[in-house]
């Protein structure tokens, strides 16, 4: 997957603006709601090049099988990466995000596209059965299909540690999206 370089430059720039974290509750509010606005502003970006992006450029994604990602989680977990999150897909519908909340996970999945649709669905009843909650939202990004409404994201609250994840994010991905472990995955910020 490529990246353009004025991507990278714009969320260099959005993650150096972040700020610092907090124990305290007001702190607590106000980081959770800059990263809110973050995310929406990256989500957006990602829309117009994140999972299903052709352009050609020099950066190209880091690739892992499903065994890897809870080194990729390390990584988040530890802040070595740019964002508060990391998503993977190997074809551009199948794409999951990990965004880190303190010290654990939760799952986000959003319909860029019309193929993407009938995931969410699929995605509801899976965190149903799992006993996670789930809510709709949306970060404001206009998908690639005709709709007046902005792209859907699924927000699964699973609020587990880097092995459980690991384990849910190979489970959706066989499951859901039918990989299976020598599937190669992007890693995209």
């Amino acid at each position: 997957m490529y990246w353009e370089p004025q991507l990278r430059e714009a969320a260099g720039t959005l993650a150096a603006s972040g700020g610092q974290r907090s124990g305290k509750t007001k702190k607590k509010k106000n980081m959770n709601l800059k990263l809110l606005i973050t995310m929406g502003i990256l989500s957006s970006i990602f829309g117009m090049f994140g999972c299903k992006s052709n352009n050609k450029s020099s950066f190209v994604a880091k690739q892992i099988t499903i065994a890897q990602l809870d080194k990729e989680l390390e990584l988040l977990r530890a802040e070595k990466t740019e964002f508060d999150f990391i998503g993977i897909t190997s074809n551009g519908v199948d794409c999951i995000y990990f965004v880190r909340s303190n010290d654990k996970f939760n799952i986000e999945f959003e319909a860029m596209t019309e193929t993407q649709i009938p995931f969410i669905e699929k995605l509801k009843e899976y965190a149903s059965v799992k006993g996670f909650l789930h809510k709709m939202t949306t970060y404001g990004n206009k998908p690639h299909y005709n709709s007046v409404k902005y792209a859907p994201v699924l927000q699964i609250e699973t609020n587990t540690d880097i092995s459980e994840t690991a384990k849910i994010g190979e489970e959706i991905q066989s499951r859901i999206f039918e990989n299976n472990n020598e599937t190669k995955y992007d890693v995209v910020p």
